[in-house]
């Protein structure tokens, strides 16, 4: 029986979401191995994007089937004030799958989603903003160049034949500093790394302010879209955990809707992967971290040039060497992740 009346009868307003959402999935079902430093990998990440993210957000964070321990740092970090909305899973719905709940449910005007091993920059919204107020009918702009993503997704084509004065398109090779710092942080081949150097991507510049942008080019890593634009593009197809076509079908029903899918013509994210390389640790020494990374996390990369690291990575080089060292890992990972 109900005794006397709710408070929030009484006129108190609901909370009214800020312009911009920022949304997260995070994955780390044993903290050994493959996803040893992934915690801390996640915590640069959080770091760096309430630091350079100037505006303020929303911020979610959706956790798809990580272990106990990982469960209760995420909940710690949610009473300290660092995450507004956390989503605990209980199982693996994959990518796409967790996508599929996350933004329908983000209620912002604005929603960026980020993967948890990714490094803010600098300026990173403010570049967005700039290319979303200068060119027109912009479905989603990414802050980063992603290379396999540009050889699916170009962008619009009919964009790039346009006659309009205020813009003119020309084609370029990315400097190699990007493409260094691209592969470097992905561990391609040199074969890869190569063809990264040599590829023509496609640019668009506003002749009047200056403002630059890639045709397509960056998709499943990070994104920044109005919600009613996601709305149109959902749901995403969600079979697998990780899928390369799944990750990439935003891109083709962008094209379809004849919205343009722009990238910044500079790297303002860094992915991290699954360890914390030495090259970056300049960058997160200037974070207000709320510990620095263990001098033993930097350690272990550096050691990643001994021997048998090097013979590990020769092997993953061949690729008939590299399908077996694949069987290995997948058949090891099934047991100890179970």
């Amino acid at each position: 029986m109900r005794k006397g009346q709710n408070p929030a009868k009484s006129g108190v307003k609901a909370y009214q979401p800020r312009r911009l959402g920022i949304a997260t999935l995070i994955y780390i079902p044993v903290q050994e191995g493959y996803f040893e430093q992934s915690l801390e990998i996640f915590k640069i990440h959080l770091a760096s994007l309430h630091q350079y993210t100037l505006e303020p957000f929303d911020y979610l964070v959706f956790d798809n089937g990580s272990c106990p321990e990982v469960k209760r740092e995420l909940e710690a970090l949610h009473e300290q004030g660092l995450i507004d909305w956390l989503v605990l899973s209980e199982q693996n719905l994959g990518k796409t799958g967790a996508l599929n709940m996350i933004l329908p449910g983000m209620p912002n005007e604005w929603v960026c989603f980020a993967d948890s091993d990714m490094l803010f920059r600098e300026g990173w919204l403010e570049a967005c903003w700039k290319i979303e107020t200068t060119f027109p009918n912009c479905g989603m702009i990414g802050a980063q160049i992603v290379f396999p993503d540009w050889e699916v997704d170009r962008g619009n084509s009919s964009f790039r034949q346009s006659q309009d004065p205020r813009f003119r398109f020309s084609q370029e090779k990315a400097p190699d500093w990007i493409v260094e710092e691209y592969c470097t942080a992905r561990g391609a081949s040199e074969e890869r790394t190569q063809a990264y150097r040599e590829m023509l991507l496609d640019k668009v510049l506003a002749v009047e302010s200056g403002v630059e942008a890639y045709l397509g080019g960056n998709s499943h890593q990070q994104f920044l879209a109005r919600r009613e634009v996601l709305q149109r593009i959902l749901p995403l197809p969600s079979g697998l955990q990780l899928s390369r076509e799944q990750d990439t079908y935003q891109d083709r029903r962008i094209d379809e809707l004849g919205l343009l899918h722009l990238t910044t013509t500079r790297p303002y994210l860094y992915h991290m992967g699954n360890t914390i390389d030495a090259g970056i640790v300049p960058e997160v020494n200037r974070l207000h971290l709320q510990g620095r990374p263990e001098d033993g996390a930097v350690q272990k990369t550096k050691q990643k040039k001994n021997l048998i690291w090097k013979t590990l990575a020769w092997l993953g080089q061949k690729p008939r060497s590299r399908r077996m060292l694949l069987r290995l890992y997948n058949n090891l990972y099934e047991i100890f992740s179970s």
